[in-house]
């Protein structure tokens, strides 16, 4: 009986001993989440603001063109004198090749039915900007009316020479001194519109 008391008890410590030994399972961690979330609202944030700034810059400069305006004249058929009748405005930074480009376009579509206008090229001569101007038709004559006739043939000469020397014109910064016309790559040799034929200068 004594035996079978001790075996128990024995028994009874081992099964004390070993539950007190048994280490409680770890917690689990605090989640991270937490903190990526911060960290990827600081970098959306971040980011953000970049585009923000980014597109604030582009705005300003958009801002930031300055334009000028030129003329469109057109000739007083009595006094073959120029009349403002129109504006186009034209970036003031651009090339003055460019600029005299998008008045050609404008001349052309305004004054002259769309016939075709070039901008050949500019020149310096004896100091001085000189526009070459081609005016083209492939060969189908259709300026050649507007070259004809006592009164016609001074109102096409006088509107071309105006529209390109912008003499009047006080506020159109940069510009050519000089203009020199052709047709079809040639002199132009018609008596009504003799003035095309030689180079005009700025008043």
């Amino acid at each position: 009986m004594t035996r079978k008391l001790i075996i128990a008890t024995v028994l009874m410590l081992s099964t004390v001993m070993v539950s007190c030994s048994t280490k409680p399972s770890d917690s689990p961690k605090p989640s991270d989440n937490n903190t990526t979330t911060v960290e990827q609202n600081k970098d959306d944030n971040g980011s953000s603001n970049a585009d923000s700034k980014k597109a604030n810059e582009t705005t300003s400069d958009t801002k930031k063109v300055n334009k000028v305006k030129l003329s469109i004249y057109s000739i007083d058929d009595n006094s073959l004198e120029p009349n403002e009748s129109g504006t186009i405005e034209v970036n003031e930074n651009s090339a003055l090749q460019d600029k005299l480009k998008e008045l050609a376009k404008a001349v052309s579509e305004k004054k002259f039915d769309n016939l075709p206008i070039e901008v050949k090229s500019i020149d310096t001569v004896n100091g001085k900007k000189v526009a070459t101007i081609n005016l083209t038709d492939s060969n189908n004559k259709k300026w050649v009316p507007k070259f004809q006739g006592s009164t016609g043939g001074s109102v096409t000469a006088n509107t071309l020479i105006e529209n390109f020397l912008q003499s009047n014109n006080k506020s159109k910064g940069e510009w050519i001194d000089g203009v020199k016309f052709l047709y079809n790559n040639e002199t132009i040799e018609y008596e009504h519109a003799s003035d095309l034929s030689t180079v005009k200068y700025a008043n």
